[in-house]
């Protein structure tokens, strides 16, 4: 009979902690994701929608955050975090009305598989139909994350940059047009678990993106980000998928 080992075997060469197998048990069970947009009041309602279309009933975490890092308080939920128990075939929806001041953040999510979500903003001003837009969920956290842009025909990118980790990070944006020529330069400084939302063309260096088309690339070399883009023509807007180009798994514990 073999004698029942005493180590852990070594996965591509390394040795796994108890600590770092329970993080991939994690990660397997449960799917971070991050909304990068959550805002209210002030002319904004926004909405998060989620399906289970699993065969279980399953329980998740919903938390919201201020661009400041802080905790967003959210009225209809009573506080900054929710949790969620979606029944087999089961949808939930947490609404943020428009009422009372601006107030901004982004929302993170463990969904455990066959969960899916997504979120709905709306903007209402007097004297034009309301405006919405659909945004999807996408994973938490990257270092180098690609968002295809146009400014041309009188179109405006903004985006939203969260940094999602514990670290003071500087976020490189790179643009290339068409071509792939690169035609703009900026940097982003962002504090741990904050967020900042901008027009595209606003930051330091990217004025002359005006009129063209190509791919804002932003990269961190420590730390991770999230994007959202959003593209504006007039009152009108609607989201930009931003995919991260690659996704990490950080281990935890002492190797």
């Amino acid at each position: 009979m073999r004698s029942t080992p005493t180590t852990i075997e070594p996965v591509f060469g390394v040795a796994l902690t108890p600590g770092q197998i329970q993080q991939l048990a994690e990660d397997a069970l449960s799917a971070k994701a991050i909304l990068g947009q959550f805002a209210f009041g002030g002319g904004w309602y926004s909405a998060i929608y989620f399906a289970n279309t699993g065969p279980d009933e399953v329980s998740f975490p919903v938390s919201f955050t201020r661009d400041s890092g802080n905790p967003l308080q959210v009225p209809s939920i009573s506080g900054s975090s929710k949790t969620i128990t979606l029944a087999p075939g089961g949808s939930a929806v947490i609404e943020a009305p428009n009422a009372g001041i601006l107030m901004q953040g982004y929302v993170t999510a463990s969904l455990p598989p066959g969960v899916t979500g997504y979120a709905v903003f709306r903007q209402s001003v007097a004297g034009i139909p309301d405006q919405e837009a659909v945004v999807p969920l996408v994973p938490l956290g990257s270092q180098n994350t690609p968002l295809v842009y146009d400014e041309t025909n009188n179109l405006i990118t903004a985006v939203a940059i969260v940094n999602t980790s514990s670290l003071v990070i500087t976020v490189a944006v790179n643009i290339v047009n068409t071509s792939g020529t690169e035609i703009g330069t900026s940097s982003v400084v962002l504090q741990p678990f904050s967020k900042t939302a901008v027009v595209l063309r606003s930051l330091p260096g990217l004025s002359q993106i005006v009129g063209t088309r190509g791919i804002a690339r932003f990269t961190v070399s420590a730390g991770d980000i999230a994007i959202l883009g959003l593209r504006a023509n007039g009152a009108a807007f609607t989201s930009i998928p931003a995919q991260p180009q690659s996704q990490t798994i950080k281990f935890v514990g002492t190797p």
